[in-house]
């Protein structure tokens, strides 16, 4: 597979609205100063633990999960995908709030005889 290219994955993670992706996961946030404030949907979170900061497009959680990043990581972790996988959901603006459809890597083949023919009706015998 071809390399992903950083310019790409740095425009991804400069264009792509955190908070967006972060609320579309059904979390609810709340301003606190620059940042905005929910509940971590990684983890049971009784208070808001999970901070996502818009001005630098990062999140993080205070929380249990103490673990947080950029666009890509919250999708690789929200949706349980590859960083490639990752990167082609936020490439292609998925909707990111439904099942993940993953796709084979191995490409399908055309079969070489016709469906449901056998190879002698293909070439006109009985």
């Amino acid at each position: 597979m071809a390399r992903i290219p950083e310019q790409e994955i740095e425009r991804l993670k400069a264009e792509v609205s955190l908070q967006r992706l972060v609320e579309a996961k059904g979390v609810t946030l709340a301003r606190q100063g620059k940042d905005w404030l929910g509940c971590c949907p990684f983890h049971a979170d009784r208070t808001p633990s999970l901070v996502v900061s818009p001005g630098k497009n990062l999140w993080y959680c205070l929380g249990a999960c103490a673990t947080g990043g950029t666009v890509i990581d919250w999708v690789m972790k929200a949706e349980r995908v590859s960083f490639r996988h990752a990167v082609e959901l936020l490439r292609n603006d998925a909707p990111l709030t439904g099942p993940v459809v993953r796709q084979a890597t191995v490409p399908k083949l055309a079969a070489p005889v016709g469906a449901g023919q056998s190879d002698h009706r293909r070439r006109g015998r009985r």
